[in-house]
């Protein structure tokens, strides 16, 4: 199936104004199109919402090829000859050009992959491990099928093909370091990983620096391990760095819910903690810098969203099942998921900065959780109080019961 020009506009503007819930099944109806210029296309417009809110995606082979090479992937408009960076609109021809070169290899992918998602990283470590190493090695510098169609001139098919394979050499190192991104990654799988794209050119190279930096709980780690491998990396890094808090602050500013914005937030504390201890003296002091606005803006937009969602999910859900019967299982549930995540929120804006303004939010939630536990209602106070002891720790839960003289 293909796209028509009218059907496409119409899917993006629906992709566009789909809530968070539906997204995944918008962008489930594109992946199964055989036309992926089309689905890109209507794709381009919301990549950062999708980065965002990573919804799962079939494991198909162009996608598994180039998940290397996503530290060079730009939106075509954006692409320029001689940039060492490969246009999304490539990724079908390579793909097709790799099927037609290997079938064998792209048959035995295509049917081990099928059903499986990218969050199944054991096969996608297991596939890829055929598919890359081949692919570097294997895969011929001739102009793609369908070339015209990725809106790209004949004479750009090899560089963006060298490019690639580069990457793909390297990749199975590459893609260990990214699995270990929340551990770091840890320097000497990031220096096994860097230092063979460091011979293949800088292209590679900053690919490679990429790809990790954006997954990187300690991307300041990664900038220094490849500012030791290439005498250009330094600005480089610095500048990728930049982009990736400014990034991270954006996320923050646009999550939806409580439990989204606590991850996104802390997700930002420990990259700028990370970054203000790593590297040279000036180095730290101009990402100290950074990092003042960056923590002042973050936290401010924790402590409103806090504000908000305390009242919308968990005190006005409260106030409504206190005044009605015994309040049932599912519903005490959810008041206790809400607390949860608001907890996580409140920690995680803390740490950015404006602990005062989150004392007074929490106080003022605890006091309305008192005044609930002073009357007969369909919430009793051990409840309450279990809300109390999420939100703001055990003393806050014991404070409540001993403050009431309503009978458990």
């Amino acid at each position: 199936m293909s796209l028509l020009g009218g059907q496409a506009r119409q899917l993006r503007v629906a992709l566009q104004q789909a809530p968070d819930h539906a997204v995944g099944r918008v962008v489930a109806m594109l992946d199964g199109l055989n036309d992926r210029g089309a689905a890109d296309a209507v794709l381009d417009s919301v990549r950062p919402r999708l980065r965002r809110l990573q919804p799962p995606r079939p494991l198909r082979l162009p996608r598994l090829l180039f998940l290397p090479v996503e530290g060079a992937l730009v939106e075509a408009r954006d692409w320029r000859p001689g940039n060492p960076y490969v246009p999304r609109s490539a990724i079908a021809p390579i793909a097709a050009l790799l099927a037609r070169d290997m079938p064998a290899l792209a048959e035995e992918i295509e049917a081990a992959a099928l059903g499986h998602t990218l969050a199944n990283r054991a096969l996608v470590s297991q596939l890829g491990g055929l598919l890359w190493p081949a692919a570097g090695a294997g895969l011929r510098f001739a102009i793609p099928p369908n070339w015209a169609a990725s809106g790209l001139p004949p004479e750009a098919a090899e560089p963006i093909l060298a490019l690639c394979c580069g990457l793909w050499r390297h990749a199975v190192a590459l893609w260990q370091a990214r699995s270990a991104a929340e551990e770091g990654p840890p320097e000497p799988l990031v220096r096994a990983a860097l230092a063979p794209l460091a011979l293949e050119g800088n292209g590679p190279l900053t690919a490679g620096m990429t790809l990790l930096l954006r997954s990187a709980t300690q991307p300041a780690q990664v900038a220094a391990v490849a500012a030791t491998l290439s005498n250009i990396m330094s600005p480089l890094v610095e500048r990728e760095l930049t982009a990736l808090l400014v990034a991270d602050a954006a996320a923050v500013a646009e999550a939806e819910t409580a439990r989204e914005m606590a991850d996104t937030a802390g997700r930002l504390g420990r990259r700028l903690a990370d970054m203000e201890c790593t590297g040279t003296a000036t180095q730290r002091e101009e990402r100290r810098r950074q990092a003042v606005t960056l923590r002042r803006d973050t936290s401010q937009a924790c402590h409103q969203h806090l504000a908000q969602a305390v009242v919308k999910t968990l005190l006005l859900p409260a106030v409504r099942a206190a005044a009605g019967p015994p309040a049932a299982d599912e519903t005490v549930l959810a008041l206790e998921i809400a607390a949860r995540d608001l907890r996580q929120l409140e920690v995680a804006g803390r740490r950015l900065g404006h602990e005062a303004a989150f004392d007074r939010t929490l106080r003022d939630a605890l006091q309305q959780l008192h005044r609930l536990a002073q009357a007969p209602g369909g919430l009793g106070r051990i409840e309450l109080a279990r809300l109390a002891e999420i939100l703001a720790g055990p003393e806050a839960g014991c404070a409540l019961l001993a403050d009431t003289g309503r009978p458990a």
